[in-house]
């Protein structure tokens, strides 16, 4: 009988995000009969927090620098003393010291990718170097969605037949319905019949805010019963601030909530009648999936791999980036239209289970560990 095998999953992050919780899906659900993980982070957060909660085996090595050597050994020196099989790292700082790790341990990595190869506004240091090494010492590189393949190829110069695409999943029976949606109302102090629209993303360049704001003021000039609720942690404060002050200027303070971080997303969801999404740049937005699980109707912004979440005209629609007014007119079409957002809803429920669980998110990483380990065990 094989023994199982010891699975390192390490991420350079430790604040709630769509690829911390796709590691932390990974950690806690991957068969124990099979496989044996281990996570590494850099530093104590949220990330660690959860992992603790869970049981799951978490070591931490802090890493201060764009290139720490002293983490390097220390890397390498756990990934010894573990026995390690397999790393499956995520994000490119994590998959550049797993490749350079993997040469001494001679284990393969499944370098696991969640952003656009360039992301807007933001320069990566060594992004090249990055590339080169993962691209020739990574036995696989997982895309979270279809869309990156072409940046991939063209840009990064990464073969074809090195790279597949794992949709992100997640556990989708979490919320309790109408239960849900009557707790939350009342706790928000939000009135039965409320229109009320939720958004999910951190406080973050990528995330749009600004666009979601203009919106919102030309829905609530129509609608001045409309609310919207802003979810997401507010990082250092820079964006939250911007926002704040178009709230203001816009007149908005009773239209729009801040709620920050909340751990529970998937009940406030049900709570809302519309989830827009107001992205300038995406990968696969889980807080799109979860929206669908709870049959919200979805407003998102045509980036990234959200057309291969959402359908238009089917689960919601798509908008052109940066355009408040497109966005604002397709939210108060749903918002007065009870019919068509059931409809949606329930169609959005479907796909999102069907294509977007946990479950066939897990089959597809443990497949592509047991073929990466092949003769190893």
């Amino acid at each position: 009988m094989k023994r199982k095998a010891n699975i390192l999953l390490y991420i350079e992050t430790g604040g709630p995000g769509g690829a911390e919780t796709v590691l932390i899906n990974i950690a806690r659900s991957i068969d124990r009969e099979r496989f044996n993980p281990v996570v590494v982070l850099h530093r104590s957060g949220w990330v660690h927090e959860q992992l603790l909660k869970l049981n799951i085996d978490t070591r931490i090595i802090p890493c201060n620098r764009s290139w720490d050597l002293s983490f390097l050994v220390k890397f390498i020196r756990l990934g010894r003393q573990l026995k390690i099989d397999l790393i499956n790292s995520h994000l490119f700082g994590a998959g550049l010291y797993a490749c350079l790790a993997a040469i001494f341990l001679r284990v393969p990595v499944i370098a696991t990718f969640h952003n656009e190869l360039f992301l807007p506004g933001r320069a990566e240091r060594y992004l090249k170097l990055k590339n080169f090494l993962i691209r020739h010492l990574a036995r696989r590189v997982v895309l979270v969605a279809d869309y990156m393949r072409k940046d991939y190829v063209q840009l990064g110069r990464y073969p074809e037949d090195k790279l597949l695409t794992i949709y992100n999943g997640l556990e989708l029976d979490r919320a309790d319905g109408e239960n849900d949606r009557h707790r939350i109302r009342a706790e928000l102090g939000l009135a039965e019949d409320d229109p009320v629209v939720g958004h999910v993303a951190n406080f973050r360049p990528p995330k749009g805010h600004r666009y979601l704001i203009e919106a919102a003021a030309i829905v609530c000039e129509a609608m001045p019963e409309a609310r919207f609720l802003l979810i997401g942690e507010q990082g250092d404060g820079r964006i939250k601030s911007e926002v704040e002050e178009l709230i203001a200027e816009k007149k908005l303070a009773a239209n729009v909530r801040l709620l920050g971080f909340r751990a529970d997303v998937s009940a406030l969801l049900t709570a809302t009648d519309v989830f827009v999404l107001s992205s300038i740049s995406e990968g696969h937005p889980l807080s799109v999936v979860e929206a669908m699980a709870a049959g919200r109707p979805v407003v998102a912004t045509d980036v990234g791999g959200l057309s291969e979440i959402v359908t238009p005209g089917e689960t919601g629609f798509l908008v052109e980036p940066k355009n408040s007014s497109a966005m604002a007119d397709r939210i108060a079409e749903l918002l007065r239209d009870r019919e068509l957002r059931r409809d949606m809803g329930e169609a959005g429920r479907r796909i999102a289970r069907d294509r977007f669980s946990l479950s066939t998110m897990m089959r597809q990483y443990q497949n592509l560990f047991e073929e990466a380990i092949g003769k190893r065990l």
